[in-house]
């Protein structure tokens, strides 16, 4: 059986305090991704497209190795 992919959403609101976003706004226009899309995904509603993982880790400055560990989370 395979595994549910999960986004670490705890992970990526650390990263927003971290790096001084702190509201879903400001990263929001920071990134380029739709709002309320970026609100859905860190409530846990949705799972981030390709497209939107990309954004996030150039805007926060996630590490290639924190990414895999935050948007495939089993």
């Amino acid at each position: 059986m395979k595994a549910e992919r999960k986004t670490d959403t705890i992970a990526i609101r650390k990263l927003m305090v971290e790096k001084g976003y702190k509201t879903i706004s400001q990263l929001s226009m920071a990134s380029g991704i739709n709002r309320t899309t970026l609100g859905k995904l860190l409530d846990g509603r949705i799972q981030p497209s390709a497209e939107v993982m990309g954004r996030l880790v150039e805007t926060l400055n996630i590490a290639p190795t924190d990414a895999g560990q935050i948007f495939f989370a089993e």
